[in-house]
């Protein structure tokens, strides 16, 4: 297979895969990037291509559920037969450069990068309104973003591609390191920030807020832990109001109630929509399952601990966490999935304060407990956490309680050095040092003859 077969293949990929996408606009079913870009409706069809891509099986539709959060401690798959062991493989750390959920997300996303670099290499090309085509450049940079950041934080080191590339210049691709990657993300997501509205009317909803760029961008710096930054844009989206918690946790997740005040940027679904649907996250027949210490970890009156439990919808022989519950059309869901909440929000920032300076009842304690108080538990003062270790430990132990099963309990493990220890005192494995990152997908080392990752 030759490194022209593979781009060649990528470019068709895009050109005949936005027959229908997520926010309803209807592109045609084959285009030219040479020639569709024309008008400014164009350009918003392409940046809903942007959009769909994430909401694909090889991201948020199926794939990173097995990356993200298979990976960590929060549920075990049991199932070492179905999908030839491959997801079994990746929750046991037993997976290998073969995995094909490697070599298909790795190929999903940076198709995605693709429709966001043809976008952006094409649209100044066209005469239309300039606050107009901004933002559009806004939503593609922040689809970017967030593309390599789910890369870097997968992969370590990748091909950091802000325009197309032709098959000619592939030859020369290589790894750029993860620095270069930050770099790229922190432009795209302040470029984002700068030039997207804080709302969108009502037949808008689903697209990309400068509070969204702003949330996004604060996570990028608390990994990078560059708290000071991270502090500033998030405190600006607190202080917006934008955003707000719901007084009851489970109405977040509500299927009657999406992109709700506390959703603030979300991978979007239709159910009953052909390619706008998705099959059941966390789902199978009687074999995946909450993990014990997750479910332990739960004080009695969390209202939080009712939306792990294991559901199934109607008509179906699969189980799930009610979280995720959606009866089903034809089979599939529609829910959302949400990839940054207020919740969240409150959460980094509150993090953020206590590592910049550990402040007795201060800002980061009330932050603390707006997630707590939602969750039925006591407001806590400084007589229960009285120093910044104490502190910290409580924000760790709130994130894992809060957000299971929304892609960030590995990353959290793996950002904070707590990944080895929390593995093998809630799972009882071994987690070796170089699982910390996956191994590039063997077809990408077959075809470019990138450097794997050490030890695999």
């Amino acid at each position: 297979m030759k490194k022209q077969t593979l781009y060649l293949s990528i470019l068709l990929l895009l050109l005949s895969s936005c027959s229908k996408d997520f926010l309803n606009l209807t592109p045609p079913s084959v285009i030219s990037p040479g020639t569709f870009f024309k008008t400014q409706d164009d350009a918003i069809t392409a940046v809903n291509g942007c959009y769909e891509s994430l909401a694909l099986n090889s991201q948020y539709g199926n794939n990173f559920q097995i990356l993200m959060e298979a990976r960590a401690d929060n549920f075990t798959d049991q199932d070492p037969s179905s999908n030839a062991g491959q997801n079994y493989q990746i929750n046991r750390y037993s997976d290998n450069p073969g995995n094909t959920n490697f070599y298909n997300t790795w190929v999903g996303v940076y198709n995605g990068i693709f429709r966001c670099n043809t976008l952006l290499g094409a649209i100044d090309g066209i005469k239309m309104d300039d606050r107009l085509k901004n933002r559009i450049k806004a939503e593609a940079r922040f689809i970017r973003a967030l593309d390599y950041f789910n890369l870097v934080r997968l992969w370590g080191g990748v091909p950091v591609l802000t325009a197309v590339v032709d098959p000619i210049s592939a030859v020369n691709l290589k790894r750029d390191d993860v620095a270069t990657a930050y770099k790229q993300i922190e432009d795209d997501l302040t470029f984002a920030a700068a030039n997207l509205p804080n709302s969108y009317p009502a037949n808008e909803l689903g697209r990309i807020t400068a509070g969204a760029a702003k949330s996004l961008l604060g996570k990028v710096y608390l990994y990078e832990k560059k708290y000071g930054n991270a502090q500033t844009v998030l405190q600006d989206v607190i202080d917006t109001k934008v955003f707000s918690l719901l007084p009851k946790v489970e109405d977040v997740f509500n299927t009657g109630n999406k992109y709700n005040a506390e959703i603030v940027f979300a991978v979007r679904y239709a159910k009953g929509v052909a390619n706008q649907d998705h099959g059941f996250w966390y789902a199978n027949s009687q074999v995946i399952t909450v993990d014990t210490t997750l479910t332990k970890a739960y004080d009695a009156n969390d209202l939080r601990k009712t939306l792990i439990d294991p559901v199934k919808p109607s008509g179906n022989a699969n189980i799930m966490p009610r979280k995720f519950l959606d009866q089903p059309i034809n089979g599939n869901a529609g829910n959302d999935f949400p990839v940054l909440r207020f919740a969240d929000v409150l959460l980094m920032q509150t993090e953020v304060l206590n590592e910049l300076g550990y402040v007795a009842n201060g800002n980061a304690f009330t932050y603390l407990n707006n997630v707590r108080t939602r969750a039925g538990l006591a407001a806590l003062t400084a007589a229960n956490l009285p120093d910044q270790a104490s502190f910290r430990a409580e924000v760790y132990k709130q994130r894992r309680l809060e957000l299971p099963f929304e892609c960030d309990r590995w990353f959290d493990l793996v950002r904070t050095g707590r990944a080895i220890s929390e593995i093998l005192a809630n799972k009882k494995v071994t987690l070796p040092a170089y699982r910390l990152l996956y191994p590039i997908p063997q077809q990408e080392i077959d075809i470019m003859n990138f450097p794997q990752n050490p030890e695999y």
